[in-house]
Protein backbone atom coordinates (compact mmCIF):
# COMPACT_ATOMS: atom_id res chain seq x y z
CA UNK A 1 0.00 0.00 0.00
CA UNK A 2 3.16 2.64 0.87
CA UNK A 3 4.79 1.13 -2.17
CA UNK A 4 1.61 2.08 -4.54
CA UNK A 5 1.14 5.66 -3.03
CA UNK A 6 4.60 5.98 -3.26
CA UNK A 7 4.57 5.59 -7.27
CA UNK A 8 1.33 7.46 -7.46
CA UNK A 9 2.76 10.51 -6.42
CA UNK A 10 6.38 9.92 -8.11
CA UNK A 11 4.09 9.74 -11.43
CA UNK A 12 1.82 12.29 -10.72
CA UNK A 13 1.38 14.88 -13.70
CA UNK A 14 2.31 17.25 -10.91
CA UNK A 15 5.49 15.74 -9.83
CA UNK A 16 6.84 15.33 -13.13
CA UNK A 17 6.06 18.90 -14.47
CA UNK A 18 7.79 20.70 -11.14
CA UNK A 19 10.98 17.99 -11.70
CA UNK A 20 11.07 18.85 -15.38
CA UNK A 21 10.91 22.69 -14.28
CA UNK A 22 13.82 22.06 -11.50
CA UNK A 23 16.13 19.95 -14.37
CA UNK A 24 15.59 22.55 -16.67
CA UNK A 25 16.47 25.53 -14.25
CA UNK A 26 19.47 23.31 -12.99
CA UNK A 27 20.55 22.61 -16.49
CA UNK A 28 20.45 26.52 -17.54
CA UNK A 29 22.33 27.48 -14.22
CA UNK A 30 25.00 25.06 -14.82
CA UNK A 31 25.49 25.35 -18.51
CA UNK A 32 25.79 29.29 -17.97
CA UNK A 33 28.25 28.96 -14.80
CA UNK A 34 30.49 26.95 -17.30
CA UNK A 35 30.52 29.05 -20.14
CA UNK A 36 31.37 32.05 -17.48
CA UNK A 37 34.40 29.84 -16.23
CA UNK A 38 35.38 28.60 -19.75
CA UNK A 39 35.16 32.98 -20.97
CA UNK A 40 37.13 34.03 -17.82
CA UNK A 41 40.11 30.97 -18.29
CA UNK A 42 40.23 32.20 -22.04
CA UNK A 43 40.48 35.78 -20.93
CA UNK A 44 43.16 34.30 -18.61
CA UNK A 45 45.26 32.75 -20.49
CA UNK A 46 45.25 35.16 -23.34
CA UNK A 47 46.33 38.15 -20.61
CA UNK A 48 49.38 35.53 -20.12
CA UNK A 49 50.41 34.37 -23.02
CA UNK A 50 50.66 37.80 -24.48
CA UNK A 51 48.71 36.96 -27.39
CA UNK A 52 47.32 39.98 -28.81
CA UNK A 53 43.73 40.04 -28.31
CA UNK A 54 42.44 41.41 -31.44
CA UNK A 55 43.10 38.30 -32.48
CA UNK A 56 40.09 36.79 -30.62
CA UNK A 57 36.48 37.28 -31.68
CA UNK A 58 34.59 38.62 -27.75
CA UNK A 59 32.44 36.18 -26.70
CA UNK A 60 29.15 38.19 -26.11
CA UNK A 61 29.12 36.58 -22.39
CA UNK A 62 25.92 38.62 -21.64
CA UNK A 63 24.35 38.62 -25.15
CA UNK A 64 24.70 34.58 -24.92
CA UNK A 65 23.27 34.99 -21.35
CA UNK A 66 20.20 36.91 -22.10
CA UNK A 67 19.53 34.42 -25.39
CA UNK A 68 19.58 31.24 -23.76
CA UNK A 69 16.81 33.04 -21.03
CA UNK A 70 14.96 33.95 -23.22
CA UNK A 71 15.24 30.46 -25.25
CA UNK A 72 14.45 28.21 -21.79
CA UNK A 73 11.45 31.01 -20.77
CA UNK A 74 9.98 30.18 -24.54
CA UNK A 75 10.35 26.26 -23.59
CA UNK A 76 8.79 26.85 -19.88
CA UNK A 77 5.99 28.82 -21.39
CA UNK A 78 5.69 25.99 -24.10
CA UNK A 79 5.51 23.37 -20.88
CA UNK A 80 3.26 25.32 -18.89
CA UNK A 81 0.61 25.31 -21.47
CA UNK A 82 0.69 21.88 -22.13
CA UNK A 83 0.52 20.81 -18.49
CA UNK A 84 -2.33 23.29 -18.69
CA UNK A 85 -4.30 22.14 -21.28
CA UNK A 86 -3.25 18.32 -19.68
CA UNK A 87 -5.19 19.23 -16.72
CA UNK A 88 -8.21 20.58 -18.43
CA UNK A 89 -8.34 17.59 -20.58
CA UNK A 90 -7.71 15.32 -17.42
CA UNK A 91 -10.90 17.52 -15.78
CA UNK A 92 -12.74 17.15 -18.53
CA UNK A 93 -12.71 13.25 -18.49
CA UNK A 94 -13.94 13.14 -15.21
CA UNK A 95 -16.98 15.78 -15.38
CA UNK A 96 -17.97 13.19 -18.45
CA UNK A 97 -17.41 10.45 -16.37
CA UNK A 98 -19.66 11.97 -13.75
CA UNK A 99 -22.14 12.85 -15.86
CA UNK A 100 -22.24 9.65 -17.51
CA UNK A 101 -23.30 8.00 -13.97
CA UNK A 102 -25.63 10.77 -12.79
CA UNK A 103 -27.49 10.70 -16.72
CA UNK A 104 -27.65 6.61 -16.23
CA UNK A 105 -29.23 7.12 -13.22
CA UNK A 106 -31.78 9.44 -14.41
CA UNK A 107 -32.76 6.97 -17.28
CA UNK A 108 -32.55 3.69 -15.03
CA UNK A 109 -35.06 5.13 -12.43
CA UNK A 110 -38.25 5.73 -14.81
CA UNK A 111 -37.18 1.99 -16.42
CA UNK A 112 -37.04 0.42 -13.20
CA UNK A 113 -40.48 1.78 -12.82
CA UNK A 114 -41.96 1.09 -16.03
CA UNK A 115 -40.75 -2.64 -15.84
CA UNK A 116 -42.63 -3.41 -12.46
CA UNK A 117 -45.87 -1.79 -13.76
CA UNK A 118 -45.53 -3.80 -16.97
CA UNK A 119 -45.16 -6.93 -14.75
CA UNK A 120 -48.07 -6.00 -12.61
CA UNK A 121 -50.04 -6.01 -15.71
CA UNK A 122 -48.77 -9.56 -16.98
CA UNK A 123 -49.06 -11.36 -13.45
CA UNK A 124 -52.11 -9.80 -12.18
CA UNK A 125 -55.55 -8.48 -13.20
CA UNK A 126 -56.28 -5.30 -12.30
CA UNK A 127 -59.86 -3.38 -12.03
CA UNK A 128 -60.30 -0.97 -14.45
CA UNK A 129 -59.67 2.29 -11.79
CA UNK A 130 -56.47 0.36 -10.66
CA UNK A 131 -55.64 0.31 -14.30
CA UNK A 132 -55.79 3.87 -14.75
CA UNK A 133 -53.62 4.82 -11.69
CA UNK A 134 -50.77 2.48 -13.23
CA UNK A 135 -51.13 3.91 -16.52
CA UNK A 136 -51.32 7.71 -15.26
CA UNK A 137 -47.72 6.93 -13.64
CA UNK A 138 -46.31 5.18 -16.22
CA UNK A 139 -47.15 8.03 -18.64
CA UNK A 140 -45.39 10.17 -16.39
CA UNK A 141 -42.44 7.85 -16.29
CA UNK A 142 -42.09 8.23 -19.74
CA UNK A 143 -42.75 11.79 -19.85
CA UNK A 144 -39.73 12.09 -17.23
CA UNK A 145 -37.62 9.53 -19.88
CA UNK A 146 -38.65 11.98 -23.19
CA UNK A 147 -37.88 14.89 -20.86
CA UNK A 148 -33.96 13.57 -19.85
CA UNK A 149 -33.55 12.61 -23.51
CA UNK A 150 -34.32 15.76 -24.83
CA UNK A 151 -32.38 18.03 -22.86
CA UNK A 152 -29.58 16.02 -24.09
CA UNK A 153 -30.94 16.23 -28.06
CA UNK A 154 -31.74 20.39 -26.74
CA UNK A 155 -27.81 20.96 -25.19
CA UNK A 156 -26.24 20.01 -28.91
CA UNK A 157 -28.73 21.62 -30.69
CA UNK A 158 -28.20 25.05 -28.47
CA UNK A 159 -24.72 24.49 -28.83
CA UNK A 160 -24.95 24.76 -32.71
CA UNK A 161 -23.45 28.62 -33.51
CA UNK A 162 -26.24 28.62 -35.91
CA UNK A 163 -28.89 28.09 -33.95
CA UNK A 164 -31.65 30.45 -33.65
CA UNK A 165 -34.91 30.29 -31.12
CA UNK A 166 -38.58 30.36 -31.89
CA UNK A 167 -39.54 33.43 -30.18
CA UNK A 168 -42.84 34.29 -29.08
CA UNK A 169 -44.45 36.89 -26.56
CA UNK A 170 -45.06 35.09 -23.17
CA UNK A 171 -46.96 36.62 -20.26
CA UNK A 172 -44.60 35.67 -17.12
CA UNK A 173 -47.43 35.04 -14.86
CA UNK A 174 -49.81 33.09 -17.26
CA UNK A 175 -46.51 30.85 -18.33
CA UNK A 176 -46.16 30.22 -14.79
CA UNK A 177 -49.56 29.45 -14.11
CA UNK A 178 -49.90 27.19 -16.87
CA UNK A 179 -46.52 25.45 -16.09
CA UNK A 180 -47.78 24.29 -12.59
CA UNK A 181 -51.13 23.41 -13.24
CA UNK A 182 -49.48 21.24 -15.79
CA UNK A 183 -46.01 19.53 -13.83
CA UNK A 184 -48.27 19.42 -10.45
CA UNK A 185 -47.38 15.82 -10.01
CA UNK A 186 -43.58 16.73 -9.47
CA UNK A 187 -44.35 19.49 -6.78
CA UNK A 188 -46.57 17.15 -4.77
CA UNK A 189 -44.62 17.85 -1.47
CA UNK A 190 -43.51 21.34 -2.01
CA UNK A 191 -45.23 24.58 -1.59
CA UNK A 192 -44.70 26.35 -4.11
CA UNK A 193 -45.99 30.74 -4.07
CA UNK A 194 -46.39 31.64 -7.53
CA UNK A 195 -45.75 35.96 -7.17
CA UNK A 196 -44.45 36.28 -10.47
CA UNK A 197 -46.60 39.66 -12.29
CA UNK A 198 -47.73 40.02 -15.91
CA UNK A 199 -44.61 40.96 -17.19
CA UNK A 200 -43.85 39.98 -21.21
CA UNK A 201 -40.81 38.82 -22.32
CA UNK A 202 -39.97 37.71 -25.87
CA UNK A 203 -38.57 34.21 -25.56
CA UNK A 204 -38.78 30.73 -26.89
CA UNK A 205 -41.76 28.66 -24.86
CA UNK A 206 -40.00 25.06 -25.28
CA UNK A 207 -36.52 26.44 -24.21
CA UNK A 208 -38.24 28.66 -21.13
CA UNK A 209 -39.71 25.30 -19.89
CA UNK A 210 -36.75 23.67 -19.63
CA UNK A 211 -35.63 26.84 -17.68
CA UNK A 212 -38.51 25.98 -14.94
CA UNK A 213 -38.13 22.08 -15.06
CA UNK A 214 -34.56 22.18 -14.42
CA UNK A 215 -34.52 24.99 -11.73
CA UNK A 216 -37.72 23.54 -9.83
CA UNK A 217 -37.17 20.07 -9.96
CA UNK A 218 -33.15 21.40 -8.23
CA UNK A 219 -34.87 22.91 -5.57
CA UNK A 220 -36.94 20.25 -4.85
CA UNK A 221 -34.34 17.29 -5.21
CA UNK A 222 -31.56 19.18 -3.59
CA UNK A 223 -33.91 20.25 -0.49
CA UNK A 224 -33.67 18.61 3.25
CA UNK A 225 -36.22 20.98 4.49
CA UNK A 226 -39.11 19.05 6.19
CA UNK A 227 -41.30 21.35 4.41
CA UNK A 228 -40.17 22.12 1.31
CA UNK A 229 -40.81 25.71 -0.59
CA UNK A 230 -39.88 27.91 -3.84
CA UNK A 231 -40.62 31.21 -4.44
CA UNK A 232 -41.28 31.71 -8.11
CA UNK A 233 -41.46 36.55 -8.37
CA UNK A 234 -40.61 38.67 -11.18
CA UNK A 235 -39.53 42.47 -10.72
CA UNK A 236 -38.64 45.21 -13.17
CA UNK A 237 -34.97 46.10 -13.72
CA UNK A 238 -35.11 49.28 -16.28
CA UNK A 239 -35.70 47.39 -19.50
CA UNK A 240 -35.18 44.04 -18.60
CA UNK A 241 -37.71 41.42 -16.56
CA UNK A 242 -35.82 39.57 -13.12
CA UNK A 243 -37.32 36.06 -12.76
CA UNK A 244 -36.22 34.73 -9.43
CA UNK A 245 -36.17 31.42 -8.06
CA UNK A 246 -35.83 31.56 -4.24
CA UNK A 247 -36.14 27.39 -2.31
CA UNK A 248 -35.44 26.67 1.09
CA UNK A 249 -32.84 23.75 0.31
CA UNK A 250 -29.42 22.91 1.39
CA UNK A 251 -28.02 26.05 -0.22
CA UNK A 252 -24.53 26.55 -2.59
CA UNK A 253 -21.00 27.46 -0.79
CA UNK A 254 -19.90 30.56 -2.46
CA UNK A 255 -16.86 28.93 -3.93
CA UNK A 256 -19.31 27.32 -6.20
CA UNK A 257 -21.56 29.81 -7.04
CA UNK A 258 -19.77 30.18 -10.85
CA UNK A 259 -19.06 26.87 -11.49
CA UNK A 260 -22.11 25.35 -11.28
CA UNK A 261 -23.00 26.61 -14.78
CA UNK A 262 -20.43 24.84 -16.49
CA UNK A 263 -20.86 21.95 -18.11
CA UNK A 264 -21.00 18.40 -16.47
CA UNK A 265 -20.37 19.97 -13.27
CA UNK A 266 -21.08 18.68 -10.23
CA UNK A 267 -20.70 19.69 -5.96
CA UNK A 268 -19.11 16.44 -4.35
CA UNK A 269 -19.06 13.02 -6.23
CA UNK A 270 -22.74 12.18 -3.98
CA UNK A 271 -24.58 14.95 -5.94
CA UNK A 272 -27.37 13.90 -7.97
CA UNK A 273 -28.73 14.19 -11.43
CA UNK A 274 -26.29 14.75 -14.64
CA UNK A 275 -24.59 18.15 -13.78
CA UNK A 276 -26.09 19.91 -16.97
CA UNK A 277 -29.38 21.04 -15.72
CA UNK A 278 -27.97 24.80 -14.74
CA UNK A 279 -25.74 24.65 -17.59
CA UNK A 280 -28.74 24.24 -20.06
CA UNK A 281 -30.27 26.98 -18.38
CA UNK A 282 -27.02 29.48 -18.88
CA UNK A 283 -26.27 28.54 -22.57
CA UNK A 284 -30.62 28.83 -23.25
CA UNK A 285 -30.41 32.28 -21.18
CA UNK A 286 -27.33 32.94 -23.12
CA UNK A 287 -28.86 32.69 -26.75
CA UNK A 288 -32.10 35.25 -25.27
CA UNK A 289 -29.12 37.86 -24.82
CA UNK A 290 -29.92 37.27 -20.54
CA UNK A 291 -27.97 36.15 -18.28
CA UNK A 292 -28.36 34.01 -14.67
CA UNK A 293 -26.58 34.39 -11.28
CA UNK A 294 -27.17 32.35 -8.19
CA UNK A 295 -27.42 34.06 -4.11
CA UNK A 296 -26.87 31.99 -1.50
CA UNK A 297 -25.14 32.15 1.93
CA UNK A 298 -24.23 28.87 2.16
CA UNK A 299 -25.11 25.26 3.24
CA UNK A 300 -28.35 25.04 5.17
CA UNK A 301 -29.26 28.69 4.18
CA UNK A 302 -31.29 27.85 0.60
CA UNK A 303 -30.48 29.68 -2.50
CA UNK A 304 -32.14 32.25 -5.43
CA UNK A 305 -31.14 32.12 -9.05
CA UNK A 306 -32.31 35.02 -10.66
CA UNK A 307 -32.60 35.27 -14.28
CA UNK A 308 -32.53 38.46 -15.90
CA UNK A 309 -34.48 38.61 -19.39
CA UNK A 310 -35.40 41.43 -21.83
CA UNK A 311 -38.62 43.07 -21.71
CA UNK A 312 -40.26 42.79 -25.24
CA UNK A 313 -40.61 46.29 -26.42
Amino acid sequence: MIVSMRNSIILHPVTIFVSSLLALGVSLYLYIDSYIRVNDALKEFIDKSGVPKEQFKSPETWVMILTLSILVVLIITGMVIIFIYYQKVIQLYRMQQSFINGFTHELKTPIASLRIFIDTFKLHKLDREKELEYLDLMSRDTDRLQSNVMQILNMAKIEDRSFKPHLKSINLHSFTKDFLGKNHYIFNDTQIINDVKNHFISFDKDLLEIIFINLMTNAVRYNESEKKEIVISSDQNGNHIELTFRDNGIGIDKDHHKSIFKKFFQVGKSAKGSGVGLYMVHQILKVHQGSVKVLSDGKGQGSSFILKIREEK
